[in-house]
Formats: structure tokens, C-alpha cells, sequence
């Protein structure tokens, strides 16, 4: 690979300046210097994160339902019949003592009329 004079003659007159800046500082010992470029340091980050906004959704809404208004009535009023006194119920007995009798007595005398005929 060839390189052109004038190529060689730069990274040559490079080396020179090089030289002579070291010389230089071994020559002013004591004494510090510096070249400053005042730009920031390279910061790498990650992104900032990205948002997006979800697509609308569209539903119908949940239907209402309410509750009917509750209805207040009077309870039934009760009634307490008393029932029959002790002399009406013994009366009651007596008569159905009375009927069951004259029913046996008729079963008797037909039994006695039908087995005396055959």
C-alpha cells in the first residue's frame, strides 16, 4: 500500500510536534498545564418509556334494577271465639249418649225381628 507524500508528510510533522510538546514539559518541571474541551461527559441512559393510550372500549352499561317500595299493612285483627261453656258440652254429650242408644235399639230390635222370621 502506497500512501502519498503529503500523507506522510503530516503524520510525520504530527510526531515532530508530539516531541517537541513532551520536551517541552520534561523542561518545565514544576509547572502543570492542560487542553480542555468544556463539553459534558457522555451520559447513556435508557429511553424515557413510551405511553399509549389503550383504544376505547365501547359497552352498553350494566342495567339498573330497583328495588320495589316495600308495602306496610295492619296485621289481621284476631279473634279468640271461646268455645262451648261445660253445660253446653254436657248437653251436647247427653244428646249424642241419647241418639247412640236409640240407634242400638233399633240394630236390637231388628235383629230380633229377622231371626224369629227365618
Amino acid at each position: 500500500m502506497a500512501f502519498p507524500k503529503s500523507t506522510l508528510k503530516l503524520v510525520a510533522a504530527g510526531f515532530l510536534a508530539a516531541g517537541a510538546l513532551f520536551a517541552a514539559a520534561s523542561a518545565n518541571a514544576g509547572t502543570s498545564w492542560s487542553v480542555g474541551i468544556n463539553v459534558p461527559g457522555v451520559v447513556v441512559t435508557e429511553p424515557a418509556p413510551v405511553y399509549y393510550e389503550p383504544a376505547p372500549v365501547y359497552s352498553r352499561p350494566a342495567p339498573t334494577y330497583y328495588q320495589p317500595a316495600p308495602v306496610y299493612s295492619a296485621p289481621a285483627p284476631v279473634y279468640y271465639e271461646s268455645g262451648p261453656s261445660w253445660e253446653e258440652r254436657r248437653a251436647q254429650r247427653w244428646e249424642e249418649r241419647r241418639e247412640w242408644r236409640r240407634r242400638q235399639w233399633e240394630r236390637e230390635q231388628h235383629r230380633r225381628y229377622y231371626e224369629d222370621r227365618y
